[in-house]
């Protein structure tokens, strides 16, 4: 990825609160196993479940191609990817800023 995608992609991997949600959960985590990431990001404010399948095939491959996690889909792990600093940084801010944004952003 070159500097000039960095911002694009840096925002659609954001974009979806299931994926801010993973991201800030390897924040702080190792490592995350694939079958547990529903029932490991659910919360009583969660207006949706997101399935398996939508993990699968959306979110992980999105985080994925752009390196900001690394997917191991044989051992079904997920851990941060080489560009996670990255997106650490603004992960960062908006936990810390999350009082004054938008209910749903974090």
């Amino acid at each position: 990825m070159t500097d000039q995608h960095t911002w694009p992609t840096l925002f659609e991997s954001l974009r979806a609160r299931a994926r801010r949600r993973l991201l800030t959960a390897l924040s702080t985590q190792e490592q995350m196993a694939t079958t547990q990431l529903t029932e490991a990001l659910a919360t009583e404010t969660s207006v949706e479940a997101i399935s398996q399948t939508e993990w699968v095939h959306i979110h992980l491959p999105i985080l994925a191609e752009a390196d900001y996690i690394d997917w191991d889909r044989d051992a079904g792990t997920i851990s941060q990817g080489p560009r996670f600093d990255e997106i650490q940084a603004v992960l960062a801010f908006v936990q810390t800023e999350s009082e004054v944004l938008p209910d749903g952003w974090v």
